[in-house]
């Protein structure tokens, strides 16, 4: 199954406000978690949903951010010296803070990535256009940019302008490509879901 036809299979599975919902509550259970090791396990699970759900996940991209909030972290040493690389000191408490501000950074990126898709509706003039923010941001992620050095910002522009000119192109009453999905089987996973995000903390709590 390619990327669309699981973003297709997704849209008829999943509600957009019981995914945005799970999400909060996911969100939630990352940052009151105190341990990195289950907030590795959110955001991994983050990332495989995402991919679940036809959106991208750019590994190489994340971790490669992850290592370089790991290293500006280590700019600062504190704690006991692990190693020594030249002028660089590599210490147990800056190194463990940066892995631990690292996940917990991608874990929010996948988990909004996972839980806002554009369909996503709010009554009023604000949810109209939070809904038009949340299309041009989707059109965002799934756009293949290619931007050169020489005409970086022109390029830029283009991306931009052209995702907001389509974004003004349709019309308030348009309806969805696809049907969304209502209740069952998707409603029973975003709960069991979200449930389990927290179970780590509870268990640490009761201890």
């Amino acid at each position: 199954m390619d990327r669309l036809a699981r973003a297709e299979r997704a849209r008829q599975i999943f509600d957009p406000h019981s995914l945005a919902a799970a999400g909060l509550v996911v969100v939630a259970a990352l940052l009151f978690q105190p341990r990195p090791g289950p907030r590795a396990a959110i955001l991994l699970g983050a990332m495989v949903f995402t991919w679940a759900t036809g959106r991208k996940v750019p590994v190489l991209g994340t971790g490669l951010v992850i290592l370089g909030i790991v290293g500006a972290n280590l700019l600062v040493p504190v704690g006991r010296v692990l190693a020594v690389w030249g002028p660089i000191r590599v210490t147990e408490t800056a190194l463990l803070e940066g892995v631990e501000k690292a996940v917990t950074f991608e874990a929010l990126i996948y988990v909004s990535k996972a839980a806002i898709r554009s369909d996503l509706r709010i009554p009023g003039r604000p949810g109209a256009l939070i809904g038009s923010a949340l299309r041009c941001y989707e059109r965002i992620l799934e756009t293949r940019i290619r931007i050169r050095r020489a005409t970086f910002l022109r390029d830029l522009d283009d991306i931009l302008l052209g995702i907001y000119d389509e974004e003004l192109s349709k019309t308030p009453g348009r309806p969805a490509a696809a049907r969304t999905g209502r209740g069952g089987a998707g409603t029973v996973f975003l709960v069991l879901a979200a449930a389990a995000a927290w179970v780590p903390y509870l268990i640490g709590a009761l201890r």
